[in-house]
Formats: structure tokens, sequence, C-alpha cells
């Protein structure tokens, strides 16, 4: 039971949130509706966390849980369910359970998308097998089989198909853990040594400037768009090279380009949920050709919501459970805040001796992740940081200067 012993008080709705591996960039307290019970369904962790930030009383219920099967999770729906008779809805904003969260819905007749709607979202060979027609890396999917039988074979089929340098990474992460390049035939062999039986692909390795692209659909229909530029690939984040992106102006000329693909993607992924944001991950290469990267059904993660809160005045993920709901969204057709942006600083190996905060000229709220003294290792993923800013500014040329300030500061020292 929750601190405020509240249980199923409101009249016949209830929305149930599920969130196994994805943390809330809103406010929680946001998705509280004076006709509608809340309940969050959570692993171990993430009901530690929302302790530490002092919101478990925002819910009627949390149910904690290490299950998150199909299976396991509908059996803990419905146990809520049988409790509080009534219109239920089933929100996710977490890639990790989407497929599962789907499953239940279908399962239990519970309004909201079914697995057909999501599985391009949880599988990356699954998603570009979705996307007939558009650009993307040339890809193979790694078979342990047939590398165990003839070894040489194998790294020769992958040579002809894919070609060097390459890049490896799981189906179905995200954040680009489990990522690497790789260079030779030598690393292509080492890597496929160790590989072991998981579901990876490997992909060609494309040169070119990042971008993400964020949107939110209606009943099918794209009715928020943004677009971003990110500082580095996800992917160099374990190499010691922050994370982050920010907003672009609107006359930038690449905007058109990306949101012209963007729409060609969501147009050709007909069984998309209809009601939803998206996280589409996009390069241009020296041509200025836009290239598939990947798409999530999901908000963007790090600080990402934020920026889109304060230059167009919405925030992606609080979209996201607005819509899934079937609520109203209407977002500010000309609303335009400052630029912002977002910066991560990957953990490094070693013992923290100092804390060494730059000086810029934006504004910025900047949050620590670590003390002097906290022994660290590497960081092997974006969620792995040792701070955080969070920047605006009117002026772009000024924006643009400290986030190249922040890339090339160091902000700890180590022994």
């Amino acid at each position: 039971m929750p601190e405020n012993e509240q249980r199923f008080d409101r009249i016949g709705k209830l929305d149930i949130v599920v969130q196994n591996v994805a943390s809330f960039r809103i406010d929680p307290a946001s998705l509280a509706r004076p006709d509608r019970s809340l309940v969050l369904i959570c692993s171990p962790v993430k009901e530690t966390m929302l302790r530490q930030r002092g919101r478990v009383d925002v819910f009627d219920e949390i149910v904690v849980t290490s299950d998150f099967t199909p299976e396991g999770l509908a059996r803990t729906v419905g146990a809520i369910i049988e409790e509080h008779a009534g219109e239920t809805r089933l929100l996710c904003h977490d890639e990790y359970v989407l497929g599962a969260v789907a499953a239940v819905r279908e399962k239990l007749g519970i309004a909201g998308d079914r697995p057909v709607n999501v599985a391009p979202f949880t599988d990356k060979l699954a998603m570009k097998a979705a996307l007939p027609g558009i650009r993307m890396p040339r890809h193979a999917a790694w078979d342990a089989d047939a590398y165990a039988g003839n070894p040489d074979s194998y790294v020769a089929q992958v040579l002809g198909t894919v070609g060097l340098p390459a890049f490896v990474k799981p189906v179905n992460e995200s954040g680009a853990v489990g990522a690497a390049r790789i260079d030779t035939v030598d690393e292509l062999r080492n890597w496929a040594a160790s590989a072991g039986p998981w579901e990876f692909e490997i992909d060609e390795f494309v040169e070119g400037t990042l971008y993400h692209v964020d949107s939110a659909v209606r009943d099918g229909e794209v009715v928020h768009v943004h677009v971003n530029q990110d500082l580095h690939p996800c992917h160099e984040y374990a190499d010691g090279k922050v994370n982050g992106s920010f907003t672009l102006p609107d006359d930038d000329p690449v905007a058109p380009v990306l949101q012209a693909f963007n729409d060609k993607v969501l147009a050709t992924l007909e069984n998309k949920p209809r009601d939803g944001v998206f996280h589409h991950e996009i390069f241009l290469d020296a041509a200025g050709e836009p290239i598939f990267l990947e798409i999530a059904a999901r908000a963007p993660a790090a600080l990402i919501p934020m920026t889109g809160r304060i230059r167009w005045g919405v925030d992606i993920e609080q979209a996201l459970f607005t819509l899934q709901r079937g609520e109203p969204f209407t977002p500010p057709a000309h609303h335009r805040g400052p630029f912002a942006a977002y910066v991560y600083f990957p953990k490094k190996a070693g013992t923290v001796t100092a804390l060494k905060r730059p000086e810029i000229a934006s504004g910025h709220r900047w949050t620590w992740n670590l003390a002097v003294g906290d022994a660290l290792t590497d960081a092997t993923d974006i969620r792995d940081f040792a701070a955080s800013v969070l920047l605006w500014n009117d002026d772009f040329a000024a924006l643009r200067r400290d986030l190249e300030l922040l890339d090339a500061a160091t902000v700890f020292e180590l022994a």
C-alpha cells in the first residue's frame, strides 16, 4: 500500500503505468487525474528511485515486480483489474517492455497498441524489414551457428554483404548498449569468437552527421515534429565523448530534408501505433542524403524531452502519455522559446579527486552524479553519466559556442 493509503478511490477508470528500465523524465504527478485511479507496476530499482524522488504518493498503488514477461505481467495486471472493475488503460514509455505490454493488452482486451503495432520498434532487424525502399545501412543478422560451423566462410559472407568498417549492435537494446565498431578482419573474427548466441545485427558503418527527429502522432497523422542535431553518435560515449543534442532553427536547410524523410519512414510503417510518439535517428552523409539508423515508438531519453519543452513548448514524454490515454493533444503552433541543448559527461575509471564546472554564458541547470572520493569505472552506456547539463539561449550561435566548450571540457579529475 502507498503511504497515502488511497486505493482505487476513483470511479470506474484505471490507468496502469508499466516501467522496468526507463525512468520518468516528467514529474509523475502530472499523470494524476481526479476521475481515474493511477497504478504503477515497476522494477525494484525504479521503485527505489521514485521513493528517493519523493513521488511514491503520486500513485494509488505501486506494484513492485521483477517479472516483466508477457505471462508474468498479464498476471499482475489481471490481479489489479480484478480489484477495480471499469475502463482500463495500460500505459508504457519503456522500450524494454513495449512488446510485453502490447501482448497483455491483446490478452486482456485492453485498448491500445497490439504486438503487431510495436514489433518493428523492438527488434532492429524487424524494423529494417518493415521499411522497404528506405535508404539504410547494408546489414545482416549475426548467425552464431553459421560462424561456429565454418568461421572462414561466415566472415567472408559478412565482408561480402556488409563490408568494413562495420558496426555491431544488439537487435533489442538502446543507447548504443553492446555496440562496437569493427575496422579490420581480425577485429571481426575476435568479436565473432566472443559474441555467443545473442541476437546481434552487423551493419555497414555510416559516416555522417547524426540527427534525431521526434514526432507526435494522433490517429495516425503527424501533429508535431521537431529536429535536433547530435553532438556525436551515441556509440562514441563509451570512448569518452560526451552525449548531447541541440534544437535546430526552423530555417536550418537540413530541417525540411529530415522532416520529409521522417514523414516517408512513418508513412511506410503502416502498422505503427496510431497514437503515440516516435524517436527517429537519421544520418546525413557528406552528399546530404538521409540514411535511416533506427526509430523507436517511445519518447527519447536523456534530457531531450526538456529541450523540446523549452524550445517548442512540447514535452515529448508527456505527449506520449497524453496520446496513449486518448486525451486531447494540441501542440502550440507558433511557440518558439530559447534554443535548447543538453550534455551528458561519461564516467571514466579512477577515483574522483576534484570537480570542475566550466563557465558558460547560456542559462543552464547543472547536475552532478558523482562526488569527490567516488571510485568510478568506465561508462558502458548513456545512462551512466558523471554530470548532466541542460542549457538554453535565445542566441543560437552563443549556445553552440557553449556546447563546443562543454564538448572539450574535463569536468572531473581522477587519481
